[in-house]
């Protein structure tokens, strides 16, 4: 029995870090289901057997369909871990826990670069919410300014387009919402960037 997630959902997961992904998860662990697979479209989760796994959530530097990258999943499969499959350049690990400390991922370069890329797809995220707003708002505006356009017509068009115009005024404002969140989201993120950084420094 397996029950699936469309990948709209998750796509939102991408620009979160990876605590944000582990608790997740970890909703629905309990109500009895772990990760089973990443495919392109949906994440799968299947009913569990009473084996407590860990997962982690890897942005890696080089593309994992490339030389370099294979040799790098491949070396990780080595020490037990096992990828649940990868998109754009984020992998998706599980692993069994054993109650041992996990030191894997956990050095301070790894999260600097993690922090570095989450920080980048918020960024992007935003303009790209940005972009559709200003869309939306435009074609909102033409067709006012059209309607307005003819003085004997002007009243039975503006009742006429009113509730299209309605429409792309409230979803230009969702997306104007949508960009606001995503630029306090970066700005969160660069801080944290920016922590992890001067802690490689100060160890250095």
């Amino acid at each position: 029995m397996r029950k699936q997630k469309l990948c709209v959902i998750w796509i939102w997961y991408l620009l979160y870090d990876n605590a944000r992904f582990q608790r997740w998860l970890a909703r629905h662990r309990r109500h009895g289901w772990e990760l089973a697979d990443v495919g392109c479209i949906f994440f799968r989760f299947e009913r569990g057997d009473g084996t407590r796994y860990r997962y982690y959530m890897q942005m890696m530097k080089d593309d994992p369909d490339t030389k370099r990258g294979r040799t790098y999943l491949a070396g990780v499969e080595e020490l037990g871990v096992t990828c649940l499959g990868c998109f754009w350049h984020r992998a998706f690990f599980r692993w069994e826990d054993d109650g041992r400390p996990v030191k894997m991922f956990s050095d301070l370069a790894s999260r600097a670069l993690e922090a570095k890329c989450v920080r980048s797809a918020q960024l992007a995220a935003a303009v790209w919410c940005a972009v559709n707003a200003a869309l939306l708002f435009f074609r909102a505006w033409l067709d006012l300014d059209a309607a307005r356009g003819f003085d004997e017509l002007y009243a039975d068009l503006i009742a006429a387009g009113a509730p299209r115009i309605a429409m792309y005024a409230v979803f230009g404002l969702l997306w104007l919402g949508l960009t606001v969140w995503g630029v306090r989201a970066a700005v969160r993120t660069h801080r944290k960037w920016r922590r992890l950084k001067n802690e490689q420094l100060i160890h250095e």
